[in-house]
């Protein structure tokens, strides 16, 4: 029996998961090749090589990926892809950050560092970023209502992209070999996992009337119903779409700001509460649309008070959200420093 496409992605994404885990596990045994990498890359030294490569890495820089990501949030058809679309930018930065923090590996010193970056080195915070921006695009492109020929002339030009913002971080002394090859690899696993999610539950197939299952599979599927219903809200809810991209905004600054552990806690309690009290309204709407569907004050006094939770999460949000980060930013301004962070 042929496999189907979402057993493919889960196959594919194990795949790059073990080879992930293998260089994960080899990165002392990879020095040799790190270094034969990094000889070929500077042998290829130039005024016009360096200003090419750094132009590349800029495609990979957190910022100019966050512009992209607004804009076609903005101006993309696919309307129902605008909310994956900021939750893979969220996740991108956040598995990132996750993952260096758990190998703790320095950059490279014995190279000519042509770049300044903070933060650890593996895997690489730019070939990551590119990865899962620029791979997200090419699935994507597979969607368009395009001639076959100019999708794969996209896929291939996208797919170029990100392979130069990784050579580039070698290039520039940045990051090892190895460490570009452990973000390309993290990033198709986590890519493969993403877009089994995002054709699961946010494709067009309706799940609203299900039989009845074993009571075996009722806890699972419990699972299953919960993303639904938040798939559900994030593609009928414009106000869903907002909230989910001021929190890209907000994992992407705090990356590069360096929050601490206990401001990371207080921004994604923030989350939690934002998300969970627009599920809410949404809720109480979709009830109060059910069961009075005339015009009737009581209704709209219901959708009134919900809508108006919301808002008061929302307001306070804000104002922790700015005790945060205006002290930080200020102090960035005022010292006249680059904001590197941890990426």
């Amino acid at each position: 029996m042929p496999l189907r496409r979402p057993q493919i992605l889960w196959i594919l994404a194990a795949i790059n998961g073990l080879l992930f885990a293998i260089v994960a596990l080899s990165l002392e045994k990879m020095t040799t090749v790190d270094q034969q990498v990094y000889g070929l890359m500077a042998g290829m030294a130039s005024p016009f090589a360096t200003g090419f490569w750094n132009l590349c890495t800029l495609l990979g820089n957190w910022i100019v990926l966050v512009i992209l990501c607004f804009t076609m949030v903005f101006c993309l058809p696919l309307k129902e892809y605008r909310a994956p679309l900021l939750l893979n930018m969220m996740l991108s930065v956040l598995l990132n950050l996750t993952l260096k923090s758990f190998f703790a590996r320095y950059r490279p010193t014995e190279v000519t560092l042509m770049v300044v970056e903070a933060g650890y080195s593996f895997p690489s915070g730019h070939t990551m970023a590119a990865a899962c921006f620029f791979g997200f695009l090419i699935l994507l492109t597979q969607r368009c209502g395009l001639s076959k020929a100019i999708k794969w002339l996209l896929s291939a030009l996208l797919a170029l992209v990100i392979l130069l913002v990784g050579a580039s971080r070698i290039y520039l002394g940045a990051h090892f070999f190895s460490d570009v090859m452990g973000g390309l690899l993290c990033s198709a696993a986590y890519l493969c996992i993403f877009s089994a999610f995002i054709e699961r539950f946010f494709g067009e197939e309706d799940h609203t009337f299900l039989p009845p299952l074993p009571h075996r599979n009722r806890f699972m599927a419990s699972f299953s119903f919960a993303f639904e219903g938040i798939a559900a809200s994030l593609k009928a809810e414009r106000n869903m779409v907002v909230h989910l991209g001021i929190m890209t905004l907000v994992v992407v600054f705090a990356a590069l700001l360096g929050l601490t552990m206990v401001e990371w806690m207080i921004c994604i309690l923030l989350f939690a509460m934002v998300l969970m009290a627009e599920l809410i309204n949404t809720a109480i709407e979709t009830l109060v649309d059910m069961v009075s569907p005339q015009v009737d004050p009581r209704a709209k006094l219901a959708k009134d008070t919900a809508a108006g939770a919301v808002l008061v999460v929302s307001i306070a949000s804000a104002i922790i959200g700015a005790l945060i980060f205006v002290p930080k930013l200020l102090a960035v301004i005022g010292s006249g420093l680059t904001i590197h962070g941890a990426l």
